[in-house]
């Protein structure tokens, strides 16, 4: 089996979790023996099984009805973060369709009705994207993001060795708005608890940006490392030598550096959003993203807590990449024979 992936940026332009994810899965389908490449704009012809999208963004839209229109099955990871009351996406529904000029709502919409399989990485995805786009629930199926088995081995010496800090709130993720990092130094302000921040700032956030070195030059209790490869010894070790990880980020769909934070034994503290909620049960400590204090209560609540005291067992959520490969190539098999049955029907 051959599958084509595509993305909503070139890898060349975008360095987050959504690349990583792309990047990871198509390791470990090679490694189960599925053949992978990167669609390339430039190639004349198109000799993979079917097209994998990462993203229902709207930049996908007209490349994904192309190709479903040259009969090509699509599979859509749709990576759908609500950013706003689901009540104001479900208005959405009614109004779209009376609006002459083409919405950002309704090509998403667009792309999910074409697609042959819409992945979710969770239940709660996989409900609003029926309920919101009015996709039948048949058409998706849900997949979550995994980590690297070999993370789990970690040490925090070369982190504690390189940067001499030790037992430290840590945080991984692209500085910007979103991931929220300006209310998490608010939060631990006169705490007296070291923050360390991992992470490039965003080009396109170079005021949020701005303000977030100020704060970093303010304290002497915060440390940012603009940042580490993704695969790097020390980016794993950085996520070993810490006692907390976290990420009050305002929207947020799966994020990777929780999963790995926590497959190190790592205290995790996130948003009180559903998605996130509904995998890490009562693995996490949760906080109103929007509220300094609610931050400060969650972070200061899993410092105080022993190290790992949630992981008594190992979480049912944390899949390796191999397990999420599997799980993928049982929806594009189904998707393959479900296409070919199709096919023969025409015939």
């Amino acid at each position: 089996m051959k599958v084509a992936f595509a993305s909503q940026l070139p890898l060349c332009l975008a360095s987050g979790g959504l690349e990583l994810q792309v990047l990871r899965t198509a390791r470990a389908l090679q490694r189960l023996g599925v053949e992978t490449e990167f669609l390339d704009p430039w190639k004349p012809t198109f000799d993979a099984a079917l097209m994998h999208c990462f993203s229902s963004e709207y930049q996908l839209g007209e490349l994904i009805e192309r190709a479903t229109a040259q009969g090509i099955p699509v599979v859509v990871t749709a990576v759908f973060l609500p950013r706003t009351f689901r009540v104001a996406y479900r208005m959405w529904r009614g109004v779209d369709p009376l609006i002459p000029a083409k919405t950002t709502f309704g090509l998403r919409r667009r792309i999910l009705h074409h697609a042959s399989r819409v992945i979710a990485l969770s239940q709660s995805e996989a409900r609003d994207l029926v309920h919101i786009f009015g996709i039948g629930p048949s058409s998706v199926e849900v997949v979550p993001n995994g980590v690297d088995s070999s993370i789990e081995g970690a040490r925090p010496d070369a982190f504690r060795e390189r940067f001499g800090v030790s037992d430290f709130v840590l945080c991984v993720a692209s500085v910007e708005r979103r991931k929220n990092q300006l209310r998490l130094i608010e939060a631990l302000r006169n705490s007296r608890v070291p923050l360390v921040l991992i992470g490039q700032g965003r080009a396109d956030e170079a005021d949020y940006v701005r303000r977030v070195e100020e704060e970093v030059k303010r304290s002497e209790d915060i440390l940012w490392i603009p940042g580490l490869p993704p695969d790097s010894e020390l980016l794993l070790s950085a996520y070993a030598a810490a006692r907390v990880h976290a990420l009050p980020s305002l929207s947020e769909g799966q994020p990777l550096a929780l999963l790995e934070a926590a497959a190190t034994g790592a205290n995790i503290v996130m948003s009180d959003l559903p998605y996130l909620g509904e995998l890490f049960g009562d693995y996490a400590w949760y906080c109103n993203p929007r509220s300094p204090l609610s931050i400060r209560e969650a972070v200061m609540a899993a410092w105080h807590a022993p190290r790992g005291v949630r992981y008594t067992r190992r979480p049912p959520w944390l899949l390796s990449w191999d397990d999420v490969a599997r799980r993928l190539v049982g929806v594009y098999e189904r998707v393959l024979a479900e296409h070919g049955k199709r096919a023969g029907d025409r015939r």
